[in-house]
């Protein structure tokens, strides 16, 4: 069998962030994606800010994104409507650009991937500067993680924009670019969230009672749900007999509060980080979260209503616009209209069943097959400018 050339086996570098843990999934699930597809290829998964900014910069960013959603969820919303805005070519637009720019470039002509995808909006603008300055030829693909348009996903030499929703190819239109480089494809998620579970089976091994109603609570990767404990507070005032699941992400101090706190609830149940959260979402009835893109997305092909709790300014602002609009979810912004609103859903099994419906309508079960397909018609031309 004659061998294939190196530079003729296709190649992806996928240029993440660890802001949150939505965009490394959104990355790690296109990748298997393409290892399913694809008989030979090869796959990088990169942190930008992490291998080609600089790790303390990473470190500190990351920590001052997570304290300021946490803490000032205000002021975050301010930086994002205050930048939702700037031009490609302005002064502040090019000054992100040019982070991480240089190593980014030593990779690209060291590793020569044949595609650059970008899940994260930085590295998408400096990869094209450097193909607007000529030093970089790689096709260029951008995932948006939301429901929302923000000016900084959008650059001159981006070849194709893979967008959540039909609303969010609109407002990119509106913004100028070219319908064509656009493909509604959905937020991509793991391929498990569409598959069919035996609830019994599956809630016996994780330990819950698959005949009560189950209220999963997700803080995120980060536990930048605010107000968590308040959340545990309404759910434990509940008329109703309900069992309420916990995931905290990476956050051990909370954990250990919310353990402190459950210790008379034995049907309160708390965990950290889990890479489980398929089959959690096919156990539970009622998801509370905050209104991360990938999170809601996973709910939506899992056809799990969901209540979303202190929606923050900015993405997750529009996130939770449409999921009330399509009927898939409530919102509740304080501890009182939480327990109200959850009240209600688990007294009415024709709500919950018409948030399951609606989620239906909406969801993208293919949308990390369908948008892997599209980036990969990137590939015939980058090959031939590899011979």
């Amino acid at each position: 069998m004659d061998r294939v050339p190196s530079s003729q086996v296709p190649s992806f570098l996928v240029l993440s962030a660890s802001y949150g843990g939505g965009h490394q999934r959104v990355a790690e699930v296109l990748a298997d994606a393409w290892r399913r597809s694809l008989p030979r290829v090869r796959v990088d998964v990169v942190d930008f800010f992490e291998q080609f900014v600089n790790p303390a910069v990473n470190r500190l960013t990351r920590s001052l994104y997570v304290r300021s959603v946490r803490h000032a969820p205000r002021l975050w919303g301010a930086f994002y409507y205050a930048t939702g805005n700037i031009r490609p070519d302005s002064p502040t637009q090019r000054f992100i650009n040019r982070l991480g720019k240089t190593r980014l470039l030593a990779y690209l002509r060291q590793r020569g991937p044949h595609v650059v995808v970008s899940v994260h909006p930085t590295p998408a603008g400096s990869l094209s500067e450097l193909k607007g300055e000529g030093k970089a030829s790689q096709p260029s693909a951008v995932v948006l993680t939301d429901y929302a348009v923000h000016s900084q996903w959008i650059h001159p030499h981006v070849d194709l924009y893979c967008v959540a929703s039909e609303e969010v190819r609109a407002g990119l239109t509106d913004r100028g670019v070219p319908a064509s480089r656009i493909r509604v494809t959905g937020i991509p998620v793991d391929p498990a969230f569409a598959q069919p579970v035996d609830r019994a089976q599956v809630a016996s091994r994780l330990g819950v009672d698959p005949a009560r109603t189950t209220v999963l609570v997700m803080a995120g990767a980060y536990a930048m749900l605010g107000g968590i404990l308040d959340v545990h507070r309404a759910l434990s005032a509940l008329p109703q007999p309900v069992q309420a699941v916990f995931v905290c992400g990476r956050d051990e101090a909370l954990v250990a509060r919310l353990r402190q706190r459950s210790r008379r609830r034995p049907d309160f149940h708390v965990y950290g980080f889990v890479s489980n959260v398929h089959e959690w979402m096919a156990v539970a009835d009622l998801l509370v979260t905050k209104a991360g893109g990938i999170t809601v997305s996973e709910a939506l092909v899992r056809e799990l209503p969901m209540v979303i709790y202190r929606p923050i300014p900015g993405q997750e602002e529009w996130n939770t616009r449409m999921l009330v609009a399509s009927g898939a979810a409530r919102v509740a912004r304080d501890p009182e209209e939480l327990r109200r609103v959850v009240v209600q859903l688990v007294s009415d099994p024709a709500a919950l069943e018409s948030m399951r419906a609606a989620a239906r309508r909406v969801r993208r079960p293919r949308a990390a097959q369908e948008a892997a397909e599209a980036i990969t018609q990137l590939l015939p031309e980058a090959l031939r400018g590899a011979r």
